[in-house]
Parts: C-alpha cells; structure tokens; sequence
C-alpha cells in the first residue's frame, strides 16, 4: 500500500530500475530517495505526514535522506542560535529540487538552499545527489537471491566565502529502514581496537558486541541508541539483517580527503573534533525505524569552506537467511563470531 501510495502522491517521481526492483525520486519529499523491491517498498515512509503535512512540525518521512553535519554541539544545523529547540531546516526538509534523468541509468536531484548553524553562520549552497544503479545486478553463480543496488554521490557546494572557523560542514546520509525489532546491525572494520563510538545516546550496554573483524548490534527495545563507526578503524561496510522481512541491507562508502568531526546531536563537550565517525548506526527504539547512516568530510581550501561530496553505495538482497548469510560470509568477509552470535540471537 505504501508503495502506491508514494506512486500516486508525486506524478514526477523518476524511477530507475535495477534487479527486482527500482529507485524511486519523488521531488515533492525533498531530495529523498526510496527502493521497492517485488513491490514491496523497503524504505520506511510516513505515508500521513506524506499526506497530510504537519504546517510547524519536522515530517520525517524516512527513506535516504541527505542532511548537513554536525546536527549538535557548537557548530549546530538542527539548533537555532540562542536556543535549544531541535528543528530541520526548510531548505532541508521542505525545499523542493529539480530531479532529472541523465540517461536510463542516472537521475540528479538540485536544489539551492541557505542554511545557518547554531553560531549564525548563513550558508548559501549548491544542494546535489547525483543517483546511479548498475547495467544489472551481478550476484554470485549459485547465489538464491535477488536484489537491487543504487549508488549516489551527494554534494554541498558553497556559493560564497567563510571561514572554516564560522562553520563546519559535510554531508550525511541517513538511510531510514522501518522496524527495529528482530533487526541485527553490523559492520566490519580492519582495526577493532576502540573501533566504536558510543557517545551519542550513551553506550548500547548487552545489545553490541565487539567481535573478531566487526561488529553486531541487537536493535529494537523501547531506548534510542546510536554508534559511529570512527575512520580510524578502515571500517568497510556496516548493515543490517531484517530477518522478519527477509532482508541483507549493506551500505558501503570510503575516505575521503578532508576533515572528519563530531556529528551528534548532544552538546559534545568534548568539543567539535572529539569524534571521526565514516559510518553510523541508529537505533530508534520506541520510534520503530533505525538507520544505515554514511558520513562524509568537510574540504577546505586556503582556509576557506570549499565543495565536500560523499560517495555511498546500497545493496539490498533478500532470500532465505542461510543464504543471505553466506552470502555475508563468502563475498563480504563477515562472519558472526560467538559474541556476536550471542547478541544476534
């Protein structure tokens, strides 16, 4: 029903298809992007806000939304200056872009907003997600699985001059998936060691585990939750497994030139650059949705805020868990040590 819904709300969504599925690009939600998969939409999707819009309150729609870090801490794009109200810009959450098909393969969705951070920087910028699907989806001989992929790359271009001590900027995806509930997260990394960040929402307790090469976080329960994966630690990937629906969500970005800082929506008192997150796991608890979340660095250039892009890349596959499972295993090196089969379970 979802998936009509959307379909029937936006006459101008561009769909790219790709596998079993496709990418959908409504330009009336904003620059957000969706999947369906044998029909069935794999994003969450607040169809009533969709609808029926709220005229004071931020709609969070879901789906692969593209917002401006940090959202906390002095350099703030959710709090106003002089105030501790949480609150998502229009030029992110109401402005609507241009979307437009460069081939059968390629749409680019634009837009030009003004942002202002918590110490009353306005910016003026060059909103853009660039959304790609392959020719076809090559997936392993002897693989019982279907799927789609999408990369996207998402670039904040400034249109005038500041100082990169007035403002800090980089792009963030937030990948928004419904349920949280029989959802286990993960990720890989190459250094283990102090891999993880846990200074969101405060540490996850018995439902993370730290195993040998990644990860496991047990999602759902009433608390919220949130992890950062550092830069430090080479992570590779981070996903999820829905195993009510079926599901292997993999999301994958790199390094990339620039600085990396401390995105989180709390007052970080240990300043801007306490943190260097490349990935980032939300568990929204009693919200009932979590998200694969892919961050970016901020360029500078003679001291000033230049143009910063993040590259990101979707897989989602959806079979029988034994399969997704070796899957996993065999083509991503990931494999569930005993920690995390425990947290899994």
């Amino acid at each position: 029903m979802s998936l009509e819904l959307l379909r029937a709300h936006d006459a101008h969504m561009v769909e790219l298809n790709c596998g079993r599925g496709s990418v959908l690009l409504p330009p009336s939600l904003g620059g957000r992007i969706f999947c369906q998969l044998d029909g069935e939409l794999v994003h969450r999707l607040d169809s009533a806000a969709m609808q029926n819009p709220s005229p004071t309150e931020y709609d969070n729609l879901g789906g692969n939304s593209l917002w401006p870090a940090p959202e906390g801490g002095a350099f703030a794009f959710n709090y106003p200056p002089d105030s501790d109200a949480w609150m998502v810009q229009d030029g992110i959450a109401k402005a609507v872009p241009s979307v437009s098909l460069d081939g059968e393969k390629c749409a680019r969705v634009e837009k030009r907003i003004s942002l202002t951070n918590r110490k009353g920087t306005t910016v003026d910028l060059d909103y853009r997600r660039v959304v790609s699907v392959p020719d076809s989806l090559n997936l392993p001989a002897g693989c019982a699985l279907e799927g789609l992929c999408y990369c996207t790359e998402d670039v904040f271009e400034p249109r005038g001059e500041h100082a990169a001590d007035s403002v800090l900027l980089a792009p963030w995806s937030l990948e928004q998936f419904p349920g949280a509930d029989g959802v286990i997260a993960f990720g890989k990394m190459a250094v283990c060691e102090d891999a993880l960040n846990c200074d969101f929402y405060g540490d996850p307790g018995e439902r993370l585990a730290r195993g040998v090469g990644g990860f496991a976080f047990r999602l759902g329960g009433q608390d919220r939750h949130q992890i950062g994966v550092k830069v430090q630690s080479r992570p590779q990937f981070i996903g999820a497994l829905d195993i009510r629906r079926s599901l292997l969500i993999l999301r994958k970005t790199r390094e990339q030139q620039g600085i990396y800082f401390n995105i989180a929506d709390n007052e970080q008192s240990g300043g801007p650059y306490a943190a260097s997150d490349l990935y980032s796991v939300f568990n929204g608890g009693e919200l009932g949705f979590f998200e694969l979340e892919t961050i970016g660095a901020m360029r500078v250039d003679g001291g000033r805020l230049s143009v910063s892009s993040l590259s990101s890349q979707t897989l989602i596959l959806k079979g029988r868990l034994p399969e997704l499972l070796r899957y996993l295993s065999e083509q991503e090196g990931l494999r569930f040590d005993d920690s995390m089969m425990r947290v899994a379970s």
